[in-house]
């Protein structure tokens, strides 16, 4: 049977896999510009990391965590979040609802992983109250954010959600009316035991994001889950290799919390810029020359806020989003083919290599680590 996508890992396999020690840059690869925050991982001293980075980031404590769908109504240009109303199963337009005054709440600016992390000035990166009303979207992708030990959603994931469904909404209200998917991305973390769901299977992240977007409206033709990747790096090559590709996507918007903004744009950026269906209908060279150097999806980035995170696990996990991200900049300049890219995730990473499997279970560090309490 015939590769489902038009491009052939065999014909491009290194002949030695890439490895985080042993991968050598490409000839004339170039290190992607990264944050300060991650710059400042890279530069400071163990000790003084949590001083230089912590304090660039923004948390807050707001609402107990909660699976249940948001109170409906459309979005205030002054509120920081959109609400939206329940949606019809179909395409068709829901009915209007009055508009909800501002809460008052002063919306907060955006972290500096956030403002700085870029390494394609052609994609974008906006908070969720500053969408452009003239972009949109063949997909809306939400990258997972962990959940309680009973399989609830957290606030900061449930921000996620009510931004992709509002975008849902503002699609299909457009004159005329958009398409568009909304793909959830994530299946379970390292960091913890999965939650388990009736029969005793697994309950995935995507699933449980799938139930929320679809009590609040989302038509569940319209969602899409990826239920294989643990980690952000996953988040990008599944939600691309799953969705993305097989249908032509070229034009995405992935969401994420403030917090984790500087990695994800960086995974995302890394992978989704290795998708180049050349003139053949290969993964080379041909298709990156004749667009100029221009990804053949074009990635906007929105963040939402660190809901129901104190400042001290925001502090915590600024660290290690830094030292992630840092280290995903420096991969990138490595590992520059898709096929090359399987081979590092399959024999390198923690949470996908056979090699390392065994690693998989040891959850002590959650009791001591603070940052992990976000996952």
């Amino acid at each position: 049977s015939s590769y489902p996508y038009p491009w052939t890992a065999a014909a491009h396999r290194p002949a030695r896999s890439p490895t985080h020690r042993s991968a050598r840059p490409s000839p004339g690869a170039t290190s992607a510009p990264m944050s300060t925050i991650a710059r400042a991982v890279l530069a400071a001293p163990a000790g003084r990391l949590a001083t230089r980075v912590g304090t660039r980031m923004t948390g807050s404590v707001r609402a107990p965590m909660t699976t249940t769908p948001r109170a409906a109504s459309t979005a205030s240009t002054g509120a920081r979040h959109h609400r939206v109303p329940a949606l019809q199963y179909s395409l068709a337009p829901p009915s209007p609802s009055p508009t909800r005054p501002s809460s008052g709440v002063v919306r907060r600016r955006a972290s500096s992983i956030a403002a700085n992390a870029t390494a394609n000035p052609a994609s974008r990166q906006f908070p969720s109250t500053d969408v452009p009303s003239d972009a949109f979207y063949d997909a809306v992708v939400v990258v997972a954010g962990g959940m309680t030990d009973s399989g609830g959603l957290p606030p900061w994931v449930v921000s996620r959600l009510d931004h992709a469904v509002n975008e849902y909404r503002r699609h299909v209200t457009a004159e005329p009316p958009k398409k568009t998917y909304v793909v959830l991305s994530g299946s379970a973390t390292p960091h913890k035991p999965p939650p388990l769901q009736r029969g005793g299977f697994t309950l995935h992240e995507s699933t449980a994001m799938a139930e929320y977007v679809v009590a609040a409206g989302v038509p569940p033709e319209a969602v899409l889950k990826d239920t294989a990747s643990m980690d952000t790096i996953g988040n990008a090559y599944y939600s691309l290799l799953l969705h993305a590709a097989p249908r032509n996507w070229r034009r995405v918007q992935v969401v994420t919390s403030e917090f984790h903004a500087g990695r994800t744009r960086a995974a995302f950026e890394w992978v989704w810029g290795l998708w180049s269906p050349g003139l053949n209908g290969a993964d080379d060279d041909a298709g990156r020359q004749h667009r100029g150097g221009v990804p053949y999806v074009h990635l906007d980035f929105c963040t939402t806020a660190n809901d129901g995170l104190s400042r001290e696990v925001v502090d915590a996990r600024a660290e290690r989003e830094a030292r992630s991200e840092a280290a995903l900049r420096d991969n990138a300049t490595r590992v520059t083919t898709l096929a090359d890219f399987g081979e590092w995730l399959y024999t390198t990473h923690l949470c996908y290599a056979v090699t390392r499997q065994h690693e998989i279970g040891e959850f002590a560090e959650m009791k001591t680590d603070p940052a992990l309490k976000s996952y």
